[in-house]
């Protein structure tokens, strides 16, 4: 055998170690950072106003994902109205290795959740899913796109077979899309609002990680950004009531 043909008979194969090799490489620095940053990250602020704490989290998804597997996953901080706290005993992370843009998220377990709503009362719950998916789109704009999927929320006091929330910052960056469903909720058959929050580009620094949740909100309201409902099914409930707890 000639030089010629042996050089095309190992070339292919050189070429795939060579990239997998990069590829491993690439993995194991990416996923150094991540752990750096997570460790960073763990009982302190990982945006304005927002803390993440954690009992164990392990790292993995080589060769081409990022992993991150939590024990008793706990956020609290400043809501727009006031505190918010949500835990949940497993919590996982999903992303790739490269090209970071989007994240899918899972909690598993039992979910601890309490809000302020816009009249200053504190809510809290306690539900067992039977799924709860979450996931995230980045840009360079920050956060454009975010959507939470729960099945089968079972409580003491409700239980509700569906429920959805979507949030997408327009293209054009001059609305902010939210879209809220829920069915089997009681006696109610079906809960679902579409809303739009104008001058969305005021809340860029909230999408951003830059500013905390409240400022945000007390900006994107002192530059004249309103709420208008384009689709209400709730029947007996005040829309506003609703949403109030997110702005």
């Amino acid at each position: 055998m000639n030089y010629s043909s042996r050089f095309w008979l190992y070339a292919p194969f050189c070429t795939f170690l060579t990239l997998a090799t990069i590829a491993m490489v690439h993995w194991w620095i990416v996923a150094a950072a991540f752990e750096k940053k997570l460790a960073r990250f763990k009982g302190h602020e990982a945006v304005p106003g927002i803390t993440l704490d954690w009992d164990k989290v392990e790292v993995g998804g080589f060769p081409f994902r990022l992993d991150a597997n939590f024990t008793n996953f706990r956020v609290h901080g400043a809501g727009a109205h006031g505190p918010f706290r949500w835990s949940t005993e497993k919590f996982a992370l999903h992303t790739l290795s490269y090209g970071r843009t989007k994240a899918v998220y899972e909690g598993a377990g039992q979910q601890r959740v309490s809000w302020t709503d816009g009249g200053g009362g504190s809510h809290d719950a306690s539900f067992l899913p039977g799924s709860l998916r979450a996931s995230s789109i980045l840009d360079d704009k920050g956060l454009s796109r975010a959507d939470l999927d729960i099945l089968d929320m079972g409580a003491q006091d409700f239980t509700i077979g569906h429920f959805q929330f979507h949030m997408r910052r327009d293209p054009d960056g001059a609305d902010l899309d939210l879209m809220l469903k829920a069915d089997a909720v009681g006696s109610r058959k079906e809960v679902q609002v579409y809303a739009a929050l104008s001058r969305a580009a005021s809340l860029a620094p909230l999408f951003k990680g830059r500013a905390s949740w409240p400022q945000a909100v007390a900006d994107w309201r002192a530059q004249g950004g309103t709420a208008r409902l384009s689709q209400l099914v709730a029947p007996g409930l005040d829309p506003q009531t609703i949403l109030s707890p997110l702005y």
